[in-house]
């Protein structure tokens, strides 16, 4: 444990909040004049994470003078430290330092929205800027129907903001690579509620009592242990390539069932005896020997007080094969007899219960998430193994411009004809980033070849297949039962 300790709030809250936990830490270890507590602009339209990671980086310099310290966050507290120490980490080796070192020890995340909360599309409306300007006492002054739009589109489900954090702090290079020894690292951990609101914040706030989320976040979304795959529809088989990971092996990730995104912080003596206990527990880490440990118990812990369903949460990014996003697309998830044709009955099955889960992000459609409910996926696979189907799925996109097109992408899924009882690549209670990328085939219109007397060459067509996508083989097949 550190001598020092920072908490931070989260969207649209202030360290007032916080008292609880405070009082909390200060009975457990922490002088009182140790213990520091932060306010963010979560709600100013102009402000934006680097904002607010940029600013702390340079208050920590004053106040600590580069003492390793510990952090507790709340929601978005969460993204706001962990671009802090990607901000600090790279600006370490900017100066050429040859062992970065971070300046959080241990970081405790209470229900981080590490991976976005199904609210924050809401409080860009209307609503919910008037109720951020006469309903939130830590709105600041001059925030007069403001609702921190940035902020708030970096907190949707599959945000750029968070695919471009991911790729660096947990898939790239980082304060959460062991590599560094225990002295340099930052230890992570996750402690996540378990339930959502009741009363009549759920009768007015569908998303409040949505299955999977504490009421404001995804709970699958809360956790660091990511998993990411490239799928390159231009090469010639088709297959995830898994990408080679830098962080932890396990971060520890704990459900408290007991408790909503909101109750899991207040503190008090339910507190105390859960969340809290095992919140102490991470503070006494102090190798990586007993990171690993503490992360076995943390999982232990979720089996045997937590009954919920589990999750997992893909993340899609789509590009060309030049880089560009792909803005206009559409995933087709479908079952698949041996023969090609639709399984009808098992397709339309998947789209009931799943279809309605993707979100698209606001700003940036290229980005889009679906969260599964692993418990109803595996059933479904088992009824396709019955049934000696496959679960299969095409990328169709549209471009914005006339003369270049995209070459649809399919790829199987699960195979119903495996040995195994399901795809290999399904996580408990986590976010796997999907990057997809497709051929982008651009016609002479664009720019075509001409010979010494100016004369057009007729260049060979492109191999490529043009047949019709699962969806359009279902309207116009033959009907499967």
């Amino acid at each position: 444990m550190a001598t020092k300790l920072l908490i931070l709030h989260g969207y649209s809250d202030g360290a007032t909040s916080f008292t609880g936990l405070r009082d909390f830490f200060e009975s457990n270890g922490y002088a009182r004049n140790d213990i520091f507590l932060l306010n963010y602009a979560s709600m100013d339209d102009q402000a934006d994470f680097t904002d607010f990671a940029d600013k702390l980086d340079e208050d920590y310099a004053k106040q600590f003078s580069g003492e390793r310290i510990d952090v507790a966050c709340h929601s978005t507290g969460a993204l706001v430290v962990r671009l802090w120490l990607d901000l600090h980490f790279r600006r370490q080796v900017e100066e050429g330092r040859s062992a970065p070192r971070s300046p959080v020890r241990h970081l405790l995340m209470f229900a981080p929205a590490n991976f976005g909360s199904d609210l924050a599309e809401m409080g860009q409306s209307f609503l919910g800027k008037f109720r951020s300007t006469f309903f939130n006492s830590n709105r600041k002054p001059g925030d007069f129907l403001e609702s921190g739009r940035l902020v708030l589109q970096g907190l949707e489900p599959a945000s750029p903001f968070q695919w471009n954090l991911s790729t660096r702090d947990l898939h790239g290079d980082g304060f959460f690579n062991p590599e560094l020894g225990a002295d340099n690292v930052c230890f992570p951990f996750v402690l996540a509620a378990g339930k959502g609101y009741g009363g009549l914040q759920a009768r007015l706030i569908k998303d409040r009592k949505k299955p999977g989320t504490d009421g404001t976040v995804r709970i699958c979304g809360t956790s660091l242990n990511t998993r990411r795959c490239l799928i390159d529809f231009c090469d010639r088989e088709v297959k995830p390539v898994w990408l080679e990971e830098r962080k932890f092996p396990s971060i520890p990730f704990a459900i408290f069932g007991d408790f909503n995104h909101g109750t899991l912080i207040e503190g008090g003596e339910d507190f105390a005896r859960s969340t809290g206990k095992y919140a102490l527990k991470a503070l006494a880490v102090d190798s990586l020997a007993s990171y690993e440990e503490l992360a076995s118990e943390y999982g232990q812990f979720t089996q045997r007080n937590y009954d919920g369903d589990p999750y997992q949460q893909f993340f899609f990014k789509v590009r060309d094969d030049v880089g560009l996003p792909v803005l206009d697309y559409y995933i087709d998830f479908y079952a698949q007899l041996p023969d090609g044709s639709v399984h009808q009955k098992l397709t339309l099955e998947f789209d009931r219960m799943f279809e309605a889960e993707f979100y698209r992000h606001s700003a940036d459609p290229s980005c889009r998430a679906l969260m599964l409910n692993l418990a109803r996926l595996r059933e479904y696979f088992r009824r396709l193994k019955s049934a000696g189907a496959r679960l299969v799925f095409d990328v169709c996109a549209n471009s914005p411009i006339k003369e270049v097109r995209y070459l649809p992408g399919h790829a199987v899924v699960f195979d119903g004809d495996s040995p195994e009882d399901g795809p290999m690549f399904l996580f408990e209670n986590t976010t796997t980033l999907v990057e997809i990328v497709l051929n982008r085939i651009a016609s002479d219109q664009v720019l075509h070849l001409v010979n010494f007397d100016l004369s057009r060459l007729e260049l060979p067509p492109t191999d490529a297949s043009t047949s019709a996508s699962g969806r359009a083989r279902l309207l116009s097949g033959p009907s499967r039962k």
